[in-house]
């Protein structure tokens, strides 16, 4: 047998290799992207309870059921839950977190386009989880 049988394996273990590099560096881009909250980003903390979400800006304003947020002004999350777990959602910006009684998890984003957007939870949360919703509304 000569030693040219042994390429095509060369190849396949080639694109692995390189397969898997590109994916653990694309996951430690997003890492960092979601580790890495820009300083400006004003806080909205996020409750979640049996079955409403409520925000409080930075500037103590608070709103039930809607989030007024302006374009283009990054925003980071504090989102918790005061008596079981639920999951805060805003399909349209790929925002998912668990909000957890006793703990506060994070996530930040920036609005690109005015308009209305729902917030659902994706967690069960008890008889009237499907009426859990609330509307993101962006303003120019």
């Amino acid at each position: 047998m000569s030693g040219h049988s042994n390429w095509p394996e060369w190849i396949y273990v080639g694109v692995v290799v390189s397969l898997l590099v590109y994916v653990g560096a694309e996951a430690w881009n997003v890492e960092r992207l979601v580790e890495h909250t820009p300083a400006e980003a004003e806080v909205i903390k996020v409750v979640g309870q049996q079955w409403f979400w409520t925000f409080e800006h930075a500037d103590g304003t608070k709103e039930v059921g809607e989030l007024h947020l302006k374009k283009g002004q990054p925003y980071k999350f504090e989102i918790t839950a005061k008596d079981v777990n639920h999951a805060f959602n805003i399909h349209d910006y790929v925002i998912l977190q668990d909000a957890v009684v006793g703990r506060i998890n994070t996530a930040w984003f920036v609005p690109d386009k005015a308009g209305e957007y729902p917030i659902q939870c994706r967690e069960y949360c008890g008889l009237l989880h499907y009426n859990m919703r609330g509307t993101l509304i962006v303003e120019e």
